[in-house]
């Protein structure tokens, strides 16, 4: 299987792990190891435009590519992906060490579960309740999925204007954006 994946000819796939610098490269690093997958698989880091035009790239030629992808991203609406699964987040399979927290961080780390899911929060100064009372609880109610940013995140990067993607959204979404407003 993954040599279907092998784009420099050396008997193994790639995977790409993150961007230079990107301290979930670090984890996803030790997640090829500790899935078992450093045989069949060389772990890349690369820019992440790097990626996306890999991505293109093995789709023409019909061969497979692997690589970290989080949510929200525009990727999932850019090409015909499939998210793969790994275990759920277990605490006591999740040791990460950073490399700034020690030379050996690669040694001491072991991670053979998914990274905990994470909530993005919209936050907003509490003088706003006073300031303008409706914004406050217009921005207290918003609730938004990643496949909604992620969308708006595509289609922007496609050159549509943001104004105009949000404004279609928003129509197309009015009942919801009415219940954010209390209507």
């Amino acid at each position: 299987f993954a040599k279907k994946m092998d784009s420099d000819g050396n008997g193994k796939g790639e995977i790409w792990i993150g961007a230079p610098g990107w301290a979930s490269a670090n984890v996803n690093e030790i997640k090829v190891r500790d899935y078992g997958l450093l045989p069949f698989m060389d772990p890349i880091r690369a820019e992440q435009s790097v990626m996306v035009a890999k991505i293109g790239d093995s789709i023409k030629k019909k061969r497979g590519f692997a690589f970290y992808c989080y949510s929200p991203h525009s990727i999932w609406f850019l090409y015909d992906v499939v998210r793969l699964s790994e275990p759920k987040h277990d605490p006591a399979k999740y040791k990460v060490v950073q490399p700034a927290e020690s030379p050996d961080w690669y040694k001491l780390s072991k991670v053979s579960s998914a990274d905990a899911v994470k909530n993005v929060q919209i936050a907003y100064s509490k003088s706003l309740e006073k300031r303008s009372p409706g914004i406050a609880k217009l921005v207290a109610n918003i609730n938004l999925t990643s496949d909604d940013v992620g969308e708006w995140v595509f289609k922007i990067s496609k050159g549509e204007k943001a104004d105009k993607v949000i404004s279609q959204w928003v129509r197309k979404n009015s009942k919801r954006v009415d219940s954010w407003l209390g209507l």
